[in-house]
């Protein structure tokens, strides 16, 4: 009779060996019992948890077994077919009904035997209750862990895991600390303040994105194909950069049709919650200001997972994620309606956004590089003098001056990082003088070594920059800058459309005459009244107001229409 062989192990922890053992016992009944195994049909997972369906050798042992290539199938015991009942009961009906039996070799049980059908539900049963406990005992333990200061699992980017306690020789030989606590990682601590910076100032997640895979700033997990939105997205989001580790939040549970895990939250009152300020890389100011802007950006999209439609509380995309300088800013001076680009001719102009509905009856169109000119003008005016120079230099050396307080902190957690070092190395040191020395702790100590010697260099040149003199850059470099105005600010155009809002506050553009003969905008910002025109009449005639008005006008009478 042909046979085939199932081995598995469910754990990284388990030894690799457990595969070898499970198959010589079932090579050993086979040759008592007669049975034919061809080498490629034996199937091994390897660290695969015996509750899901989804296992590779699983799938291709199901898969041989209907082309009929052995009769029978041999496993060390059924816990490594499956611990799930429902899941074992599943396998054991499919091959059932392929003609194919299975041997279990330490139950000593036999599904094509009727009477062993009464022991392979007990079987499957006591295995069940087995993993129920194995996770009941280990989230216990967990959660003592936790409540003895230690980390269990909680991998976060800008945080990094350092064993504390006493180190111990575990049965496998290797080094075995008391627990792991978290600490600031000041490298991912800072590429995290320049994310929440950054979308505190207006960039939005792609650009954030765009911005730190140009600069290979290195991430965690996609090393090699960078970093993405979503990633960006859970940082923006994650409570522990402010000091707040919150734990068993959430369970897994297993999909019984497919063996998938999916999460669910678990009562608040089950959670574990832990405030250590010693742990916070956000400041408060910054957090709230990214809240604010997360719940703008929020409501600047129609809806959310199981609504349809739009939300009651929508809000203008345009102000959150601006494409233009001035996007989002303007209202019109007749209806208060927005003011939008409605006319992609001529690099765009913009025009009431109600009266495309004949909800207004301001058709008046203004071109979006003539409202950018005057406007941005208006504002390079007030920058230019004396006064707004020296100003912008004073802005400069406060800026320098908090760029500069970071330093002293910076200093404080290398030291911090320093210390820990030493001490581990320390402790590596004394083990090792005991007699108790292996290879990965030479290992260990050698990798310790090595950062500390690195760490030392590191605090020596933070402490020789304290005393480092910072200057603000040269009035004439100030000046020439402000003198390209517009292209410094289109270089980051989200963020500078969200200064010149704070700026020029929201602009209302009134629909004129005025003494030329012709309709223009006055633009009512809150440092002056400015009008949009253009210096010279269009061709058309003084009476035409610019080129797409009468396209404009033709458009409104189709829409009432």
């Amino acid at each position: 009779m042909r046979a085939a062989i199932y081995a598995r192990y469910s754990s990284e922890n388990q030894r690799p060996e457990s595969i070898e053992d499970q198959v010589s016992a079932c090579r050993r009944l086979a040759r008592e019992r007669g049975f034919e195994i061809s080498d490629e049909d034996v199937f091994a997972d390897q660290a695969q948890s015996g509750a899901r369906r989804d296992r590779q050798a699983l799938a291709d042992l199901l898969s041989a077994a209907k082309s009929a290539r052995f009769e029978v199938i041999l496993v060390d015991d059924l816990s490594r077919l499956a611990r799930d009942n429902y899941l074992m009961l599943s396998v054991l009906a499919e091959l059932h009904f392929e003609g194919v039996h299975v041997v279990s070799v330490a139950d000593g049980l036999d599904s094509k035997d009727e009477e062993a059908a009464l022991g392979i539900q007990i079987r499957g049963i006591f295995n069940e209750l087995q993993l129920r406990d194995l996770r009941k005992k280990t989230l216990r333990g967990q959660i003592g862990q936790k409540q003895r200061g230690f980390s269990v699992g909680e991998r976060t980017y800008g945080y990094r895991s350092v064993p504390v306690g006493d180190i111990r020789i575990d049965k496998r030989g290797q080094p075995r600390p008391d627990g792991f606590r978290m600490e600031v990682n000041p490298a991912e601590a800072a590429v995290v303040l320049r994310i929440f910076q950054q979308y505190a100032e207006g960039a939005s997640l792609p650009g954030i994105v765009r911005s730190l895979n140009d600069d290979r700033v290195p991430g965690r997990v996609r090393a090699t194909l960078g970093w993405s939105p979503a990633t960006v997205s859970r940082i923006l989001d994650n409570q522990k950069y402010v000091g707040r580790w919150v734990w068993n939040r959430t369970e897994n549970r297993r999909d019984p049709r497919t063996g998938r895990k999916r999460q669910f939250d678990k009562p608040e009152s089950e959670w574990i919650v832990q405030e250590n300020d010693q742990l916070r890389i956000v400041p408060d100011a910054l957090w709230q200001k990214v809240r604010e802007h997360r719940e703008q950006a929020r409501r600047a999209w129609p809806g959310a997972p199981a609504r349809r439609g739009f939300s009651t509380e929508q809000g203008s995309r345009q102000k959150t994620y601006p494409t233009h300088l001035l996007s989002g800013t303007m209202v019109c001076g007749s209806c208060g309606a927005a003011m939008a680009q409605v006319s992609g001719k001529s690099g765009g102009y913009y025009g009431c956004l109600a009266a495309t509905k004949g909800a207004c009856e301001n058709h008046l169109l203004v071109r979006r590089t003539l409202a950018e000119n005057v406007i941005i003008d208006a504002v390079r005016g007030r920058l230019t003098d004396a006064g707004s120079v020296r100003y912008v230099l004073e802005r400069v050396e406060a800026d320098v001056k908090r760029m500069y307080s970071d330093v002293p902190e910076t200093i404080r957690l290398k030291e911090a990082e320093l210390r820990a070092d030493e001490r581990r190395l320390a402790n590596f040191v004394d083990f090792i003088g005991e007699g108790r020395g292996s290879r990965a702790l030479a290992s260990a100590l050698t990798e310790t070594e090595r950062r500390v010697e690195t760490l030392r260099e590191e605090v020596d040149g933070l402490r020789r920059s304290r005393d480092a003199i910072f200057q603000a850059p040269p009035i004439e470099w100030i000046e020439e800058r402000l003198a390209k105005l517009r292209p410094v600010l289109e270089q980051a155009t989200e963020r500078s459309a969200q200064l010149l809002r704070q700026i020029l506050g929201t602009i209302r553009l009134e629909p004129t005459r005025g003494d030329i003969g012709r309709p223009y905008y006055l633009a009512r910002t809150s440092i002056d009244t400015l009008a949009l025109l253009d210096p010279v009449p269009g061709a058309e005639g003084s009476e035409s107001g610019s080129n797409s008005l009468r396209w404009w006008g033709c458009c409104n009478v189709l829409v009432r229409a």
